[in-house]
């Protein structure tokens, strides 16, 4: 009995293999239609990438052409500033100099950096020159600003004259020595030929601002000696300090002037020669 009711319940073998041959042409179905939409779906990715791809090239390019014009068009600004800029200096406005420089310093920065942003998108003659042009510009700029901040000190520090002859009378002819000699000092150093007059320039300028430091607090000493430590060895210390820079820049200016006496020398001592050479005979 029991054998029967399991033989009922067994699939016939042919059942199996048309279920597996339903399997096999059923996939081969699906894949001739997967198969191409696969391709096509591959294509219109590819076709998309590329699309993109060129339409943010297009986007770039715009946006560099855009940002080339900026930059020529913040260059002219700049370059009519400097006109203006040369034109103060010509004509002594040291305030107007000073207003207008601190104004185009960022502006010469940014130029500087959006040239190099675009290194790749501009001529390589024309990158050069506008690095050069701003590197010049701002170097002369710092160095007019540095010279009018000094000129402005040195006029801050000089005493005035009621002043320094109520104060101190006991440096007022050391002060007009040093004053007489510091103008010739200048003066020998800018008509002469050496090669480093701009560091012998720096040099004297630096010596002075030590100076006036000296006369300035010398000065306060003197007109409230109360008010501070020490005051008559300090007073004592300044003024020998100052007498000492007088002897100082007369040594300085022998020196300049000895300088300028070396074709002299060379003169006498070939006319010496010449004599000694004619008694010979």
């Amino acid at each position: 009995m029991s054998r029967r009711r399991n033989n009922s319940n067994q699939q016939p073998e042919w059942f199996s293999w048309i279920w597996i041959l339903a399997i096999i042409f059923g996939s081969g179905v699906v894949a001739s239609y997967l198969i191409p939409i696969a391709i096509l779906g591959a294509i219109s990715y590819g076709i998309y990438r590329y699309q993109r791809q060129k339409r943010v090239r297009i986007e770039a390019k715009q946006a560099s052409i855009g940002r080339i014009e900026d930059l020529k068009a913040e260059i002219g600004q700049a370059d009519r500033r400097i006109k203006e800029l040369e034109s103060y200096q010509e004509y002594g406005k040291k305030e107007d100099y000073q207003d207008l420089a601190l104004q185009i310093l960022p502006q010469l920065t940014y130029i500087k950096n959006v040239a190099k942003e675009l290194r790749d998108e501009i001529p390589a003659s024309v990158y050069q020159r506008i690095q050069t042009k701003v590197t010049t510009v701002t170097e002369e700029i710092d160095k007019q600003l540095q010279k009018i901040e000094r000129e402005k000190r040195q006029k801050e520090a000089q005493p005035k004259k009621t002043s320094l002859e109520e104060l101190a009378p006991e440096l007022v002819a050391t002060v007009r020595n040093i004053q007489i000699d510091h103008e010739a000092i200048l003066q020998k150093i800018s008509q002469s030929e050496s090669n480093n007059k701009e560091e012998l320039t720096a040099i004297h300028q630096s010596q002075m601002e030590h100076y006036e430091d000296i006369l300035e607090g010398y000065l306060k000493i003197k007109a409230s000696p109360k008010d501070f430590y020490n005051a008559e060895e300090r007073l004592a210390k300044a003024k020998a300090a100052i007498e000492q820079f007088d002897l100082d820049l007369d040594e300085a200016l022998r020196q300049l002037n000895e300088a300028d006496l070396r074709d002299f020398d060379i003169s006498l001592r070939i006319l010496d020669k010449e004599k000694q050479t004619d008694t010979g005979f």
